[in-house]
């Protein structure tokens, strides 16, 4: 599968392909415990086209992708800040999860933020995201903070991880 997998720094012409995988992968990521129709007005809300175009938009982020024969499974956006980049979403569908390709997002991000000079990377991950923080842990990240995360009347406590680089 792996000679396959390419990564690329995603555009407009990617944009259908970027909101399915986002709304997907959210879905799948996010939907034990939540009330179904908190989680239908996120994704219509939150993860559309509209949206996503916006942010691919922003000179401060860059969506990369993921692909297996040139179709998108997955992406991260990634953000400028002064001293870091933040990884706002890494997202991969539930059949590509656990076969090294977050790892290849990681590294990914790693490269980018010393492309930027930056000295950190940063990222908030739901509490409840057990073997993602164990991953992040895993590659040196430690906790610095919370963050809120509201989905409907929930708020999801999202531990704030940080990385030198």
């Amino acid at each position: 599968m792996n000679n396959q997998i390419t990564l690329a720094y995603l555009d407009y012409d990617d944009l259908d392909a970027l909101q399915v995988v986002s709304v997907v992968s959210f879905y799948e990521s996010f939907i034990d415990g939540a009330d179904p129709l908190d989680m239908q007005g996120y994704l219509q809300t939150q993860l559309t086209t509209e949206i996503l175009a916006v942010e691919l938009a922003q000179s401060t982020s860059k969506f990369i992708g993921i692909k297996d024969h040139q179709i998108l499974i997955g992406y991260m956006k990634v953000n400028d800040e002064k001293d870091a980049i933040e990884i706002q979403r890494i997202y991969l569908l539930k059949d590509y999860q656990n076969k090294g390709l977050g790892q290849r997002l990681l590294d990914e991000a790693n490269r980018y933020a010393k492309t930027k000079q930056k000295r950190y990377l940063r990222l908030a991950v739901y509490e409840k995201n057990h073997a993602g923080i164990r991953f992040y842990e895993r590659h040196g990240f430690k906790k610095i903070g919370i963050k809120h995360f509201p989905l409907g009347k929930q708020d999801r406590i999202c531990p704030i991880l940080e990385k030198e680089i």
